[in-house]
C-alpha cells in the first residue's frame, strides 16, 4: 500500500521491491517497475501533483544524462514530495561522471553526506535537509504569429538551445493545416510543436507522448504557462491516445529498428483516422517511405533545407 512505503527508489527501478515506490524517469523505466513495485509513478505525476506517501528512505540513481542542471530539481523532489523529515537517503553517483562535482552541488543544497560501501558506484548516504526550491528551468523563445511564447527547455532534453530545424519545419508546415478540435503530438519533448499549433489556433487543445517523463513535466509545465490545454502519456505507443484529425510527429533517429518499426506501426495506425504529418532528415527519407508504401498510405512530400515532411493528405 503506498501508505506502507519502505522506500522511493528514483533511478533503478530493477532494484525496487515490494515495499517500494517508484519515480520513473522514462516509459522504459515505469514498465520494468510494474508488478515489482508497489507503487510506480512518472517523474512528471510526482512533480506536478507530489506523491501518496512519504518514506523513511529514498535511493536515488543520479542520471549523468540530465546534466548539473537536474541536481537541484531531484534534490528538491525528494525532500518537498517523498521523504520524512529524518529521512535517510542514498545518493548513487556514477564513477565516470565526476562524483567529486555532484557531491560539492549537492553539499551546497544542503545535504550532508557521508560515503557508503558500494560496487561500480560511488554512494554517498545522509538525513534529508529542508527543501529548497530549484533555480528556473533555462528557457527558448518560440514566435508564434505575433506572440513569443517562452518555453523552458532544459535538464537533457532533445535541442534545448532552440526549436531543432526539423520541429521548425513541421511546424511551419502544419501551421497551414484547416483548424481542428485536437491534435495528437507523438514524441512531444517540451512541447514546442503541441502549444505551437494550439497557440497558433490550428488545434484547440493538444494530447501527447513521449517516452522522457522529465520532458513531459517540461512540456505541462509550458502549456500551463502558455494557456495552452495539453494531456499527456508517458509511452512510446502512439495510440494511447485518443484518435485525433490531425497528428504530428518528428521521427527519432537514434532508436533502433524494432522501436522504430513499432513507432511507425502506431503512426500508420492513427493515420487511418486523420492527417498524419511527420518529419525526417532528408537523407533518411526513402527509409521512412517505405513505411508508408508497405502499409498502402499514399504520402507526399514538403521539403525543407535538410529535413522533409511526410504527409498523408498529399
Amino acid at each position: 500500500m503506498a501508505g506502507e512505503l519502505r522506500r522511493w527508489v528514483l533511478g533503478a527501478a530493477a532494484a525496487a521491491t515490494a515495499e517500494d515506490g517508484v519515480v520513473a524517469f522514462t516509459a522504459q523505466e515505469a514498465a520494468a517497475a510494474h508488478g515489482r513495485a508497489a507503487v510506480v509513478l512518472g517523474f512528471h505525476e510526482v512533480a506536478a501533483k507530489g506523491a501518496p506517501a512519504r518514506a523513511s528512505q529514498a535511493k536515488v540513481v543520479v542520471p549523468g544524462y540530465r546534466g548539473k542542471t537536474f541536481l537541484p530539481v531531484l534534490s528538491w523532489l525528494v525532500t518537498k514530495y517523498l521523504v520524512a523529515s529524518d529521512a535517510t537517503v542514498e545518493w548513487h553517483l556514477d564513477k565516470r561522471k565526476g562524483p567529486a562535482a555532484v557531491a560539492r552541488q549537492l553539499a551546497s543544497l544542503g545535504w550532508d553526506l557521508g560515503p557508503e560501501r558500494a560496487r561500480g558506484a560511488v554512494v554517498l548516504g545522509g538525513r534529508a535537509p529542508h527543501p529548497v526550491e530549484p533555480p528556473a528551468a533555462r528557457a527558448l523563445v518560440l514566435k508564434i504569429n505575433d506572440t513569443q511564447l517562452s518555453l523552458a527547455a532544459d535538464y537533457g532534453v532533445f535541442s534545448p538551445g532552440a526549436v531543432d530545424d526539423g520541429t521548425a519545419l513541421l511546424l511551419d508546415i502544419a501551421r497551414q493545416s484547416e483548424a481542428v478540435d485536437a491534435v495528437a503530438d507523438i514524441g512531444t519533448g517540451y512541447g514546442p510543436l503541441a502549444i505551437g499549433l494550439v497557440a497558433g489556433g490550428v488545434a484547440g487543445r493538444a494530447v501527447a507522448t513521449d517516452v522522457d517523463c522529465v520532458a513531459l513535466w517540461l512540456a505541462e509545465r509550458n502549456a500551463q504557462a502558455n494557456g495552452t490545454p495539453l494531456r499527456v502519456e508517458c509511452s512510446p505507443e502512439p495510440t494511447v491516445l485518443q484518435n485525433t484529425p490531425l497528428t504530428v510527429c518528428n521521427v527519432p533517429t537514434h532508436i533502433d529498428v524494432e522501436r522504430t518499426r513499432e513507432l511507425m506501426a502506431g503512426l500508420l495506425s492513427r493515420a487511418r483516422h486523420g492527417r498524419l504529418l511527420v518529419v525526417v532528415h532528408a537523407s533518411l527519407e526513402a527509409r521512412y517511405e517505405r513505411y508508408f508504401t508497405a502499409a498502402r498510405v499514399r504520402v507526399g512530400r514538403h521539403a525543407g533545407p535538410a529535413h522533409v515532411v511526410l504527409d498523408t493528405a498529399r
